[in-house]
């Protein structure tokens, strides 16, 4: 079965190199990727280490939808799995997004306020304010030169079936088609004109609660805006559930805060959205 499908691709991804450098390269790959696999709706960034990501492409509508989009190239990508994961040093592939989030992410609170809505029936337990309701995510991370990473999300509707193991496994059989003509087209979109410079995300991290919070509580408490646990926290500082809890604790104290909550919502406003 394998090797009639894979000759199915060969016109679109043959299309989708021939247009690398045109327009409507982006319509052209995805048709390429919607050859491979079904999916309603698509966002492509770049990611880099030491700034926010660069918009690639999308197909959402409507201005709520787009909104979204914005609001996360501003400032809540630092909270998303897929970046956190690239810190990390994720390697180039196909992944659910579900598999790349932290052990707590989907029981967490912390994401009611502001633009994130929490929502028990999505795939991560929240939703940016705007989002399209009930999608399971699929993410083909590429490597690109300069140690940055492209994200191409794939979204499709849960209750239609989401992505399948045989959907997950023709894409990684195609990702090396894939990662080649985006390479191509981010290298002819990102020639010429400078690239804007985005705040760095190590600037958005050291300085929140700066004069406030000591080194060690800045880690604490990015670790649990991130949907870190106690014992996830602890074991990826290498400290007792107890120190977690006494420096979780003082962080508080010192922002005078009460919950996880409340201390997502003061993140966000340090961002500026």
């Amino acid at each position: 079965m394998s090797e009639p499908l894979a000759a199915s691709w060969i016109a679109p991804f043959a299309h989708a190199l021939d247009r690398y450098d045109q327009p409507d390269a982006a319509t052209a790959l995805l048709a390429a990727i919607g050859s491979v696999t079904r999916f309603h709706l698509a966002l492509s960034v770049v990611h880099r280490r030491n700034g926010g990501p660069s918009y690639v492409f999308d197909t959402f509508s409507g201005p709520r939808a787009k909104r979204a989009v914005a609001l996360f190239i501003a400032g809540t990508y630092v909270l998303n799995p897929f970046h956190n994961a690239y810190l990390g040093g994720l390697s180039s592939g196909v992944y659910l997004m579900r598999d790349l989030a932290p052990d707590n992410y989907l029981a967490s609170d912390l994401y009611r306020g502001l633009d994130i809505r929490r929502h028990e029936d999505e795939e991560l337990g929240y939703r940016t304010h705007g989002w399209p309701e009930g999608m399971e995510e699929l993410l083909i991370a590429i490597d690109l030169p300069g140690g940055e990473m492209a994200e191409i999300s794939l979204s499709r509707i849960r209750s239609e079936g989401g992505f399948d193991a045989a959907s997950v496994a023709r894409l990684r059989e195609a990702h090396a088609l894939i990662a080649a003509i985006f390479r191509r087209l981010w290298a002819h979109l990102s020639r010429g004109d400078a690239q804007p410079q985005p705040r760095p995300i190590d600037h958005l991290f050291t300085d929140f609660g700066r004069g406030l919070l000591s080194p060690r509580e800045r880690e604490v408490a990015l670790l649990i805006l991130k949907g870190h646990s106690s014992e996830s926290i602890g074991y990826h500082l290498g400290i007792s559930i107890a120190t977690v809890k006494t420096h979780r604790q003082k962080l508080y104290a010192k922002l005078n805060l009460s919950t996880q909550q409340e201390l997502f919502s003061t993140f966000l406003r340090s961002l500026n959205l």
